[in-house]
């Protein structure tokens, strides 16, 4: 839970600039790094197999994906834009904060599926609300997969939370 507030701390703190392409890279990059510390507290403390290797995975490309993305925003030209309509792609992070059981009991494992499955939906939230806004193809591209990858490791985070109930 901490590692939650840290990160949307971390994600108030980036400069918004009005252009959809930098500010949702920036913002991307911040939730990312969410999920990375996460992953590492999972593959550091966690017990169950699958989750341990999953975490791997994400810690894995979302690192790759956080260093494509702060290069386009380092290499980027900003064009002049809105920053209130870029400011929505923040939304999807606060409501999960502010929905978020700040008790949680159970395990590592349990702790990580629950928090990335929620850290997933509000990434794919904030994809959804870039989409529309994209203006450069191959980060438009980027997120789209982001969001397919996040989509299905979500299903897997929800049926393992069915199945293993604190």
């Amino acid at each position: 839970m901490d590692l939650m507030h840290e990160n949307m701390t971390d994600m108030q703190k980036v400069k918004m600039v009005g252009d959809p392409d930098t500010d949702f890279t920036n913002l991307m990059a911040a939730h990312h790094q969410g999920g990375v510390s996460m992953a590492e507290e999972e593959e550091s403390n966690g017990k169950d197999a699958m989750l341990v290797n999953m975490a791997k995975k994400i810690r894995t490309t979302q690192q790759e994906e956080m260093d494509k993305l702060r290069k386009f925003a380092d290499d980027h030209k900003n064009a002049k834009g809105d920053t209130a309509l870029t400011m929505q792609m923040m939304q999807p992070m606060k409501v999960m904060m502010a929905n978020m059981n700040h008790n949680m009991s159970g395990s590592t494992d349990h702790h990580f599926a629950v928090l990335m499955s929620q850290h997933h939906q509000s990434g794919i939230e904030m994809v959804n609300i870039y989409l529309d806004r994209a203006k450069v193809p191959e980060i438009k591209a980027m997120a789209q997969k982001m969001k397919n990858d996040q989509q299905k490791e979500k299903q897997v985070l929800d049926k393992w939370l069915q199945e293993h109930k604190p």
